[in-house]
């Protein structure tokens, strides 16, 4: 019910089952007289003329009535009610004298009424609202678990893990810089190992693939089996490019193959401060013989065995204007994972 301005005489107290009794909008903080029956305010209906004195009106002293005030957003109104009443409601719902510790509930459809506290109105009587448990909120008449929560088998609302990804999908390309500060590339197309680039060495771009059609757009997660395909070809000549890294085991060096029978089965583990430790699907991957140039080899023995690299996303093509999207997630070279400094 809109509020409306009112003058003294057409103030009538109504109970709280009636239409909603007339309120007057008046500015903050009126002053009341101690016997609750004088007001003196300031508001729009207070007429020019008498602003510089204010304006006074009162309730009707047989009716027995007090100026009760409410407020609704920012603006305050007021009304006469019982000293045992108060002036309940809002512009949205209706105005009402209600008595302790009730308060205006119900709804446009089914009207509205004085009703305890927390209490609602379905047009005939007051009803308790139903109460939830277990941290859940009523939402549509059903306890249900807020947001970013899940019930649990005992009931309770449990906050959903977070979850979390490697950062890797198939189909895209990454170099993997190893902790001697050398990309992996291919050496005198032979064999990989962590060195740089010269006339014998070149630096390696790696796409991740779950099969041989490399289908693009899949998490890599450390207990999938990931193939490795070096989109480089060799130098001078740039033939054999888009290899497999192959199998080469025990101390063998890993090279690369044209036959994915023949690529070697990987695992990606995600490291703390934008690093990944290389291993096989069945077998370990570790370093082969001492090496300042360190090449890597499959061991079946130590399965957990494992090579740390910094994996960085770079462009498949660098032909493809695709190119322009790939910092979107972030500025990768800045700010990959938060790593605490080290105490001085």
């Amino acid at each position: 019910m809109k509020p409306f301005q009112i003058p003294l005489f057409a103030l009538l107290l109504q109970t709280c089952l009636a239409k909603g009794v007339g309120v007057m909008e008046v500015d903050k903080h009126p002053e009341i007289s101690d016997d609750g029956r004088y007001m003196s305010y300031s508001g729009p209906d207070c007429e020019p003329s008498k602003k510089r004195w204010g304006c006074t009106v009162n309730c009707k002293k047989k009716d027995g009535t007090v100026w009760s005030l409410a407020e609704d957003g920012d603006q305050e109104y007021a009304s006469c009610c019982l000293p045992d009443q108060h002036l309940s409601g809002s512009n949205s719902t209706e105005w009402l004298c209600c008595a302790g510790e009730h308060e205006v509930a119900g709804s446009e459809d089914v009207g509205y009424s004085c009703c305890p506290t927390g209490f609602s109105f379905d047009g005939e009587r007051c009803k308790e609202k139903k109460k939830c448990s277990n941290g859940k909120r009523l939402v549509n008449g059903k306890c249900v678990c807020p947001k970013g929560t899940t019930e649990a088998d005992d009931g309770t609302c449990q906050k959903d893990e977070k979850e979390c990804t490697s950062g890797l999908e198939t189909g895209k390309c990454y170099t993997f810089l190893a902790s001697n500060g050398h990309y992996l590339g291919m050496y005198k197309d032979k064999w990989y190992q962590a060195a740089g680039d010269d006339v014998d060495q070149r630096y390696g771009k790696f796409q991740l693939c779950k099969d041989e059609k490399c289908k693009p757009g899949q998490p890599v997660n450390p207990s999938d089996a990931v193939y490795i395909r070096d989109i480089y070809g060799h130098k001078p000549d740039g033939k054999n490019a888009r290899q497999w890294l192959n199998h080469k085991s025990h101390g063998h060096h890993i090279g690369s193959t044209s036959d994915f029978e023949e690529a070697g089965e990987f695992s990606l583990s995600k490291w703390p401060c934008g690093k990944y430790c290389l291993s096989g699907f069945e077998d370990g991957v570790g370093p082969t013989c001492p090496n300042s140039h360190p090449s890597i080899t499959f061991w079946s023995k130590d399965p957990q065995m494992c090579v740390p690299f910094e994996l960085t996303e770079v462009p498949c093509d660098i032909k493809s204007d695709k190119n322009n999207c790939i910092w979107t997630n972030g500025d990768q070279c800045c700010d990959k994972v938060h790593c605490p400094a080290k105490a001085a």
